[in-house]
């Protein structure tokens, strides 16, 4: 009689501890569910930044085989112009 206590008493103290460690342990389930939000999150980073790279990546190969490109760029940013050419700048 007094095992069957003794057992009951140490089966609802395991079972206690194992609800409190999956409701507030290390790996509970709601941290489990903040840190796949926080894997999302990154992942859209990730992707983003993926993006990122891959325009600048257009870019550099235009600048490096597209010599209208790198004209455009030289005469639009750096207000360069070519040998004998007169350039007008019209100021607002």
């Amino acid at each position: 009689m007094r095992t069957r206590i003794l057992i009951g008493i140490a089966t609802g103290i395991a079972f206690a501890f194992l609800v409190f460690q999956v409701l507030f342990g290390k790996n509970s389930i709601p941290e489990q569910h903040r840190i796949s939000k926080e894997i999302e999150f990154y992942q859209k980073q990730i992707d983003s930044l993926n993006k990122v790279i891959e325009s600048r990546n257009e870019l550099i190969n235009k600048l490096k085989t597209d010599s209208l490109y790198k004209e455009e760029i030289l005469r639009t940013r750096y207000g360069m112009s070519r040998e004998d050419e007169k350039v007008f700048q019209l100021v607002k």
